[in-house]
């Protein structure tokens, strides 16, 4: 009897040592799972901050180089400006330098053109001296050329006079005509006239007096004889005329009537 209340006893202590321990092993199992659970929690909400701060820090630099791409194109388009500003000032003074180079260029131009034109002028002005000059030149010449031809002209007019005179073969007389013919021709053509003399007043100009000769008949100053003809070279004496001048004889009668008048 005593023995089976020590067995009883026995096993109800270790029921209730069984009871314990199954619920300190459930106390434990809830509070591992419980640990587990805070475990997991912590994990997972580490893990969504380190997702967040991810995220956080790559929105971050997404933000950072949308800034930074602002930046530079804001830089780019400010140096841009920059760069077209400095480009118009440098084109501005460009401009004005050429500007003021095209005045000095243009006031030497009219400068040079001024010299040009009084150059023009001057060597026009000589041009025309030396031909002039040239002119004169020809014109000495040809008259000096002339002067030997008349003499020569007189003599064949002399000779003439002579053979229409004398007894000589009118195939001679014909030879010499043609010649002073052909020396006439050449002489109008070169443009050398025959000063008209004779029954004209003296002209002392083209005439040239080597005698009076007493004719009542004629005013005083008459040319009344040409010794040797003279000629006119394009309107300039080239030889006066020789001539014989009419005097008239002074009477008594002459002078009381000019007193007179």
């Amino acid at each position: 009897m005593f023995f089976d209340l020590t067995i009883y006893s026995a096993i109800d202590n270790y029921l209730r040592e069984l009871k314990t321990f199954s619920i300190l092993l459930d106390l434990t199992k809830n509070d591992e799972d419980n640990s587990n659970s805070e475990i997991a929690d912590s994990e997972s909400l580490k893990k969504q901050i380190e997702s967040d701060g991810l995220e956080d820090e790559e929105n971050s630099e997404i933000a950072d180089s949308e800034s930074l791409k602002k930046q530079i194109e804001s830089d780019g388009l400010e140096d841009e400006e920059n760069s077209e500003i400095a480009d118009s000032e440098v084109l501005k003074r460009d401009i004005e330098f050429l500007k003021n180079e095209l005045e000095k260029e243009k006031e030497d131009s009219e400068k040079n053109l001024s010299k040009l034109r009084y150059l023009m002028a001057d060597f026009d002005n000589y041009r025309k001296q030396i031909g002039r000059q040239m002119e004169s030149k020809i014109e000495e010449s040809k008259g000096q050329l002339f002067l030997k031809l008349l003499k020569v002209y007189d003599d064949c007019e002399l000779a003439l006079e002579t053979i229409k005179n004398g007894q000589y073969d009118s195939t001679l007389l014909g030879g010499i005509r043609g010649i002073m013919t052909n020396f006439e021709s050449l002489m109008k053509d070169e443009g050398l006239v025959e000063i008209e003399t004779l029954g004209t007043p003296f002209d002392p100009n083209v005439h040239d007096a080597i005698g009076f000769v007493t004719n009542e008949l004629a005013p005083d100053n008459t040319i009344i004889e040409v010794v040797r003809k003279g000629y006119l070279l394009n309107n300039k004496v080239l030889r006066p005329s020789s001539v014989i001048l009419s005097k008239r004889t002074v009477t008594n009668k002459d002078i009381n009537e000019k007193d007179k008048e």
